[in-house]
């Protein structure tokens, strides 16, 4: 039977990071000798096989195929059929007579940048479950057992569930549902002992009573030697909000970009010195250079957003990074909206962020935080979102002492007033373009001058 695991207990300490190209590897190892090793997951197991990584090819990888069972029930791979990458749509699928992804069959299509695989299962008009299965063929004997591992299967959009089976050629070896939430189902399975030219496949479809089924996978195929296993599998997908760790890779490991990227940070810190600093996700990372310079550049401003972080991820990189190296006299916090995407409570974000704002006092006792509220987002200041962004930046007002660490919400100056939030502002519901920053800029900007002047 499957195996699952509440992401609380998950194990955090990651595998250092693989490099998927020579050059990012060669950077990222330097500078990791620099800073120290990241953590590494207990485990003896060799990597076979990892689908995320598969997946995101437009020409399936050795050993891998994209399938549907386009002729009868899933578990006989004689009705089985390919699914091909079709341009158009940026997804592995069937396309029709227009070059576009036929509705009505099984897909994964590929977003942000590759990173999310996004599966889609139904069924048919008679009723019959077409499954999505990911295959992948042994092209040696393995000396131990085979596992899968660090499965993640996130069910977001179907209430009914989504069926999930894992087969061995056509022999199942476990079924599941997986609930609709938030969070990832987490799952690892032992295979066995398997040999050459033996086929792991992973099917996903609608569950038992649902017209639909999908969600976002990934997972490794991993050999054991005889009598050991992994760890605990790895919520890849969504970690729970007490984990401490970067942004990891399809593999569980950190992401080899997301490492390089955070050493180049480092490397910024200890060559810059700034005397301010900003932290967060990529609605900080986005700033425009230029005017961080024109207004703030006798201070030797350094930008450490990076996309894509949620609480987590900025703890990690405190806690990995070389701040306490540094003296800056500010520290403009923002960080949260990725947070309440994944459905983070206020009272959750705002333990979080307090955690943070302790640990960046521990790293540069003598700076001063400002701390910024959570930024609206979508078309209007009406939506859902915002409403709990606003109880949530009511919780983070609380956490200013005014003496190190100060609050500011520039909120308002990007909604119009009528509520509304404009494309020009934030022309994707969530990013500031160039008019927001100056607009951001012009509201922060006094309370910066006078905690960067006192």
């Amino acid at each position: 039977m499957i195996q699952f695991l509440n992401p609380k207990t998950a194990v955090t300490k990651l595998a250092s990071c693989s490099a998927t190209g020579k050059a990012i590897f060669r950077f990222a190892v330097t500078l990791l000798l620099l800073s120290g090793p990241l953590a590494h997951a207990d485990g003896p197991g060799k990597t076979l096989a990892v689908y995320g990584d598969a997946a995101v090819a437009k020409t399936p990888t050795p050993g891998w195929s994209f399938l549907w069972n386009a002729i009868g029930k899933v578990g006989d791979a004689k009705g089985y059929s390919p699914l091909t990458y079709v341009e158009k749509a940026r997804a592995y699928g069937v396309m029709d007579e227009n070059g576009a992804l036929k509705p009505d069959v099984p897909s994964h299509n590929m977003s942000r940048d590759f990173f999310f695989l996004d599966i889609s299962a139904m069924r048919d008009k008679d009723g019959i479950a077409r499954f999505y299965i990911a295959s992948y063929t042994l092209a040696e004997d393995p000396a131990g057992e085979v596992w899968i591992n660090n499965g993640n299967l996130r069910n977001q959009a179907f209430p009914e569930g989504t069926t999930l089976q894992i087969y061995v050629n056509d022999e199942l070896k476990s079924q599941s549902l997986c609930k609709q939430g938030r969070f990832a189902t987490v799952f690892q399975e032992n295979l066995g002992r398997l040999k050459k030219g033996d086929a792991i496949r992973v099917a996903i479809g609608p569950g038992e009573k649902s017209p639909q089924g999908g969600g976002r996978l990934f997972f490794t195929i991993e050999e054991y030697p005889a009598g050991e296993k992994p760890a605990a599998p790895i919520p890849i997908l969504t970690p729970p909000l007490d984990a401490v760790n970067p942004e990891l890779g399809a593999d569980g490991k950190t992401h080899p970009v997301y490492a390089a990227k955070h050493q180049a940070q480092c490397k910024a810190l200890l060559e810059k010195n700034p005397e301010l600093v900003f932290i967060g996700d990529s609605i900080t990372a986005r700033w425009p250079a230029e005017l961080l310079q024109e207004k703030f550049g006798a201070f030797r401003p350094v930008n450490l957003g990076m996309g894509g972080d949620g609480i987590q991820n900025v703890l990690w990189r405190l806690q990995n990074g070389v701040l306490d190296k540094t003296h800056p006299k500010v520290i403009v916090l923002l960080i949260g909206t990725n947070n309440i995407t994944i459905g983070m409570t206020p009272d959750q974000i705002a333990e979080g962020i307090a955690t943070l704002l302790k640990t960046i006092q521990e790293k540069a006792p003598a700076s001063k935080i400002l701390l910024l509220g959570i930024l609206p987002r979508g078309e209007s200041i009406q939506e859902a979102n915002n409403e709990k962004i606003r109880q949530t930046n009511a919780k983070l007002a609380s956490l200013a002492d005014n003496t190190r660490v100060f609050y500011l919400d520039v909120g308002d100056q990007l909604v119009e007033q009528d509520g509304s939030i404009s494309k020009e502002i934030m022309p994707d519901k969530l990013h500031v373009a160039g008019p927001g920053y100056t607009r951001w800029m012009d509201a922060m900007k006094p309370t910066l001058d006078k905690l960067l002047n006192e």
